[in-house]
């Protein structure tokens, strides 16, 4: 006889299953970065509540001491950035809670091929709020131009938070003049990757702690050689930088992996991308530190 809680554990522990399965799987609607080639104006009228007069006529509140992303933007324009592209998240549809992601890059901080030609260009991811409720955030990283792919480092001197105090507010310049320095140090940091060479099992255990950070406890319900998989030609490699790239992309882009039960795994929204990169690059710096 099996008796009722038994039964009722196991139907509990299957559903617990199949819903780790159905959102591995589960195909979300994907949010990404719309494209401004250096356009105030495309910028402005995309994200409307990055303007002190929209959100005043909106009726939107803002803190007393906000620290206008227009500042962050023009500031790092005037040291040679360009706009690359934006998104703004909405919650429950209303502009009045939204916050901001904006994507800068400068062609000036390079990494380069062995060849000689630019292969990625230094970075700067943008997150704030138009209320003052989130923090300013800034991210220092590398864009991949081959494949139009994002990468951020996470060190002490690539990340800041400022959350929308007077202080902050008064040494805002000081800390963007900061973040445009280091900017050279993390492409410098990206071009020694390309002197560690990696055996194949330290590629196969990069890709499986990689596969651990994005699917957590279901990382097993993927093919891990699929994370591996060369895509292009500039994806040929062993070094460090180059199975980088390779996994980094495979793991985050829409429609790169499929799992155990044949369905395709769903691509990252912005959000998700950026924890999944910055948790990426500690991985990279344990892996360059062993070498």
């Amino acid at each position: 006889m099996i008796y009722p809680y038994i039964l009722d554990l196991a139907i509990l522990k299957t559903f617990i299953i199949l819903n780790r399965n159905n959102n591995l799987k589960k195909k979300q609607p994907m949010k990404k970065l719309i494209p401004l080639n250096n356009d105030v104006d495309k910028l402005m009228a995309f994200i409307p509540s990055l303007n002190p007069s929209w959100r005043s006529n909106q009726r939107i509140t803002s803190s007393p001491h906000q620290i206008e992303s227009l500042d962050v933007i023009n500031s790092f324009k005037e040291q040679g950035w360009r706009i690359a592209g934006a998104y703004e998240k909405l919650k429950n549809g209303s502009r009045k809670v939204g916050s901001h992601f904006i994507e800068m890059t400068h062609p000036d901080f390079m990494v380069k091929n062995k060849k000689g030609q630019t292969e990625a260009v230094a970075n700067i991811s943008i997150q704030n709020s138009c209320n003052g409720s989130k923090p300013l955030e800034i991210d220092l990283g590398a864009f991949r131009q081959v494949c139009s792919n994002g990468l951020v480092a996470h060190t002490s001197y690539s990340s800041y938070k400022l959350r929308h105090t007077e202080k902050n507010k008064n040494s805002l310049y000081d800390v963007l003049c900061l973040a445009n320095s280091n900017a050279a140090k993390v492409i410098e940091e990206f071009n020694k990757m390309k002197h560690y060479d990696m055996s194949p099992s330290q590629m196969v255990e990069f890709a499986v702690n990689a596969a651990k950070i994005r699917f957590g406890d279901d990382y097993n319900m993927v093919d891990i050689s699929q994370l591996l998989k060369v895509v292009r030609s500039e994806d040929e490699g062993s070094d460090l930088w180059t199975v980088f790239n390779r996994v980094q992309e495979n793991l985050t882009q829409s429609d790169r992996i499929v799992d155990v039960n044949g369905a395709v795994v769903s691509g990252l929204g912005v959000e998700e991308d950026l924890r999944v990169n910055k948790e990426l690059y500690s991985l990279v710096e344990l892996v360059g530190n062993n070498n």
